[in-house]
Formats: C-alpha cells, sequence, structure tokens
C-alpha cells in the first residue's frame, strides 16, 4: 500500500512536470515575434577626407563600424534592411567599403537604392552598382527594385525611386514596368502581411522644397496600396528625421540618419494580438559614439525636428487585420 501510494505520487509529479513544460513550450511559441528585424538608413558612408559638421561625413565609416558591432549584439533577428542612401558618392571604392564593412553583419542585410546612390553619366551606374552585390540577398535577377519573403507570413517590397536622367533629391517611380511589377508582387502576396520599403517617404515628415516625392506618383502608389488592406506599412528614410504615425490602417515610419543626429536606428518586432490586430514595436537605438552624436548636434540648427516627438521614437503601433 505504501509503496503504491508512493508511486501515485510519484506519477503525479512527472505528469505534473509533463504538464508544465508543454505549457511554458505552447506559452513561448505564442509570445515568439511574428517578425524581428532592424531598419536602419542613410548611413551616407565617405571619405575620411571628408568634414565632420552636422553630417559626421569624415566619421562615416567609424560609425557604420560601430552600428554593424551593435546590430550584432541584438538577439535572433530575421534580418536588417537599409531604406537607402548607403554611401555619399556613387564611387566604386565607397560601394565597396560599405560592402565590406556590412559583411561583418551576423544577419542578412537587404539594401534599397536612393538618391547618394545612383549618379547621372557615372561609371557606377545602377547596372554596374548591382553587380556589387551578386550573390547577396538585395537586387534579384539583376533589377533595382525587388522582394523578399522572411517567412511564410510577411514580404517587403522594395521600391526604385530614383532616376539617372537629372541630378535630383526627388522621388519618383519613372518606368511603368516597375508600376507592373508592382502590381503584380501585390497581388500574388495577398495571403501575406506586405511591408513597402523605399528612400521616399509618401507623407513628408517636414516640408521640403527639394525631397519630396513627386506627383503624380506620389497620389498613384497612395492609391495603389491603399486597395491592398494587407499592406500595414511604407518604410523609409531620406529626410534624416524620425517620424511614426498611422494613417488609414498604415504605418508610415520614417527613419532617422545613421550619419546626422541622432544617428539613431530601429529594432522592430511584430507580434499578433489575437484574433483581430497586430502590435508593431519600434524600439529606438542610438549609435553608441555619443562624443560624435553631440558634434553633429551641435552643428545642427535643426536637431529638434530631426529627432522627432517621443512617440516618434518609441511607440507600440496597432494594426488592424481583415
Amino acid at each position: 500500500m505504501k509503496r503504491s501510494f508512493s508511486f501515485f505520487i510519484y506519477s503525479f509529479f512527472v505528469l505534473l512536470l509533463i504538464s508544465s513544460s508543454a505549457f511554458l513550450y505552447i506559452k513561448a511559441q505564442e509570445e515568439k515575434p511574428l517578425l524581428h528585424f532592424v531598419q536602419i538608413s542613410d548611413t551616407h558612408l565617405q571619405s575620411m577626407i571628408a568634414p565632420d559638421g552636422e553630417r559626421l561625413l569624415k566619421s562615416s565609416e567609424e560609425l557604420l563600424t560601430t552600428l554593424v558591432n551593435q546590430i550584432n549584439e541584438i538577439k535572433d533577428l530575421d534580418f536588417v534592411l537599409s531604406t537607402g542612401d548607403n554611401v555619399d558618392q556613387t564611387k566604386e571604392e565607397l560601394v565597396n567599403k560599405y560592402i565590406e564593412v556590412t559583411m561583418s553583419l551576423k544577419y542578412p542585410l537587404h539594401v534599397l537604392f536612393w538618391n547618394h546612390d545612383v549618379g547621372v553619366n557615372v561609371a557606377l551606374n545602377k547596372k554596374e552598382y548591382i553587380k556589387k552585390f551578386a550573390g547577396s540577398t538585395s537586387f534579384k535577377k539583376e533589377m533595382s527594385y525587388y522582394s523578399f519573403s522572411p517567412n511564410e507570413k510577411f514580404t517587403f517590397i522594395c521600391l526604385d525611386g530614383t532616376t539617372e536622367k537629372i541630378i535630383t533629391a526627388n522621388g519618383q517611380i519613372e518606368e511603368e514596368e516597375q508600376w507592373k511589377w508592382l502590381k503584380e508582387e501585390l497581388e500574388q502576396n495577398k495571403d501575406k502581411f506586405i511591408i513597402i520599403a523605399q528612400h521616399f517617404p509618401l507623407i513628408e515628415p517636414f516640408k521640403s522644397k527639394s525631397h519630396f516625392f513627386l506627383e503624380p506618383d506620389r497620389t498613384r502608389l497612395l492609391d495603389l496600396i491603399s486597395e491592398y488592406k494587407n499592406v500595414i506599412g511604407v518604410f523609409t528614410g531620406h529626410y534624416h528625421a524620425a517620424r511614426l504615425f498611422k494613417i488609414k490602417n498604415k504605418i508610415h515610419n520614417s527613419n532617422p540618419a545613421i550619419i546626422q543626429y541622432p544617428c539613431a536606428f530601429r529594432e522592430i518586432t511584430i507580434t499578433q494580438e489575437k484574433p483581430k490586430y497586430l502590435l508593431v514595436d519600434f524600439k529606438w537605438h542610438e549609435v553608441n559614439e555619443p562624443e560624435l552624436r553631440e558634434k553633429s548636434k551641435a552643428n545642427s540648427k535643426s536637431w529638434r525636428v530631426s529627432q522627432g516627438a517621443p512617440e516618434d521614437k518609441e511607440q507600440v503601433i496597432k494594426v488592424k487585420v481583415y
């Protein structure tokens, strides 16, 4: 009888342990994020002979190296997204250096084309630039626009808003071929959440005479993505200013610059609040170069605009799932 009771107690605790382990496993699976990545923008890699002012061009390689090391310390990222202006000038040696430094990343890197990454009548045109990234996760099929799916739930559509015809800081989508491709990508990914990644914001973080997305392309793009409820946001850079807001259930995320105060980037974690909402958590990281950050701030008259309000740095945005 004593032995039977002891066996009962033993069995009870074994079952309790198994049940607890199963519960903890299920809970861990439920809390596991749907997506976890870092967005960087406007690294503007330049040569060491350039001066440090509001833009820390002379120290750009130091900032990029520190940035890579910081990102490598973040656990369990799916990838890193760079929303453009990787280099400050369209020079082969700068692109080579950018690739050399970012090869130290532990995570896949997806880069985009933007106005400082292209030029007019330069040796390193878009075609040659793309060749530099051969075999990487960027510029599939040797096109300047592409998509990627980090998992079965998400697709990122990376657009090219630049032109090689004129020198400009304005965005546009000049080729009908890209519009056709975009429509096909949206149609083919209706079963996934979509994030549009590009350099130029569709809604300005502040008014500019030279950096905005040109009409009618801006309205055409806004109208197109509004047709798709599974497009949850547009992630951009370009203005060197932090902004975060939601319009018509779509997040507009303007990322700060690495090269200019506040010299920061975002860590983004997406989870699902069942059954009808995504929670998109934006976490703020400043590049660990405090003296350089203060130098840029001291040389800037608009640093308050660049850093944004507290809610432009960090917040959790709830997006409805249809």
